[in-house]
């Protein structure tokens, strides 16, 4: 009797032992599926050269900011000066270009000037002539009157002749002048299409401060700086090793993004806490 009443407590005493852990399972799920995860940051850089500084080693934890290494800065400082340099030549050049600008257009003013006043002399010729041509005319009408000499004659076909001689010099004259005229005109252009647009708009001045914008920032990617607070993985360099640009070097562990991967029943996951 006394052995089935041991097996009997036994017995009740695992089937509550069961119960209570199924409880403690179905109120508090819990699983060993899980992973501890992390965001991985790879740290790429953005020019090429050899390391000359490396504070760093693997696992090493870093703050956002830190050196991780540093690329040899010597030919992108010299990139740098070359490109102020050029920013300079071309603000001389610029200069020099508004000043031709200048100079063609006072000689375009001086040329139309000229234009005028050749024409006006044009006008007091072709007036001249027409004067001496009526003279000669009446001359040789009065000849044979008696009434002139031969004298005044000759005297007045010269002056005619002269004044044809200065008529048709005029012509040419103003032929030339507009052909000066036309000649500063596309000087003119051409020094205005040499210089472009005035001011910052200007496509020479803008790639040039361009250029020196894009050496600064080169020289600036030399210092490789840690973008978050992590621990250093994946670490492939050494220093007088050679950084390729757009080749990840290392990884960054950012301590700031863990988060659990677990599996649970889709039951369980409202009773999670």
């Amino acid at each position: 009797m006394k052995k089935y009443i041991l097996t009997a407590l036994i017995v009740i005493v695992a089937v509550i032992f069961v119960v209570i852990k199924y409880w403690d399972h179905i109120t508090n799920p819990w699983t060993r599926n899980g992973q501890v995860m992390a965001s991985v940051v790879q740290i790429t850089p953005r020019v090429t050269g050899p390391i000359v500084e490396l504070p760093i080693r693997s696992n090493q934890f870093v703050m956002a900011g830190d050196l991780l290494f540093k690329i040899d800065p010597r030919t992108y400082e010299v990139s740098l000066a070359k490109a102020r340099a050029n920013l300079d030549a071309t603000g001389y050049d610029l200069i020099s270009l508004e000043e031709q600008i200048k100079s063609a257009k006072a000689s375009l003013d001086e040329a139309r000037a000229n234009v005028e006043k050749v024409n006006t002399s044009l006008k007091q010729a072709e007036s001249q002539l027409y004067t001496d041509k009526r003279e000669y005319e009446r001359q040789k009408v009065l000849l044979p009157k008696g009434s002139t000499s031969q004298k005044q004659v000759d005297r007045s076909r010269t002056a005619y002749e002269v004044s044809e001689q200065n008529y048709e010099g005029a012509k040419a004259s103003l032929t030339k002048a507009k052909a000066s005229v036309r000649q500063a005109e596309a000087s003119l252009a051409k020094a205005r299409a040499n210089l472009g647009q005035v001011g910052e708009d200007n496509a020479k001045l803008r790639t040039a401060i361009a250029n020196l914008q894009q050496a600064e920032l080169n020289l600036e990617f030399t210092e490789v700086r840690a973008p978050v607070d992590g621990f250093v993985t994946n670490l492939l360099l050494r220093k007088g090793s050679n950084a390729a640009a757009n080749h990840a070097a290392l990884a960054l562990v950012d301590v700031n993004s863990y988060w659990i991967d677990a599996y649970f029943k889709e039951t369980s996951v409202g009773k999670i806490m």
